[in-house]
């Protein structure tokens, strides 16, 4: 039979096991903890670096086409501007050649009066036996 020491002794033992099985948990749960707690805030930081270079390169390519589409707009306007200054000068022209034709159309029309009467009057001529 056991005597009340030794049963004593493997209760402590026993106890002292589980609380140094108990203490060492906690503390390697504590200290690990940390550690990965610190691990995952490394690999935060790592994903917002990578994240932060993604949109930066974005924003790069992005204000690199803005640039481009901006020089060709300043390119545009001033072949647009070039194109309405033509316009306008096209559009006088056609006015004065519209002035022009109707001055024509109306010679022409005074030419076949006066090619009408001169007719008129070589038949006059012609009839009164005048020659000219």
């Amino acid at each position: 039979m056991m005597q009340g020491t030794e049963i004593g002794y493997y209760i402590i033992t026993i106890i002292s096991g589980i609380v140094t099985a108990g203490l060492g948990g906690f503390f390697g749960w504590f200290f690990t903890r940390k550690q990965y707690n610190s691990q995952v805030k490394q690999q935060d930081i790592t994903n917002i670096d990578a994240a932060i270079t993604t949109w930066q390169n974005i924003v790069n390519s992005l204000e690199t086409r803005v640039n481009k589409l901006l020089e060709e707009c300043t390119v545009l306007r001033g072949e647009n501007e070039q194109l309405v200054r033509e316009i306008s000068q096209l559009r006088a022209e056609i006015i004065s050649l519209k002035s022009q034709s109707r001055k024509i159309m109306s010679y022409e029309k005074q030419i076949k009066e006066y090619q009408d009467r001169i007719s008129k009057y070589e038949q006059l001529l012609i009839a009164n036996g005048i020659a000219y």
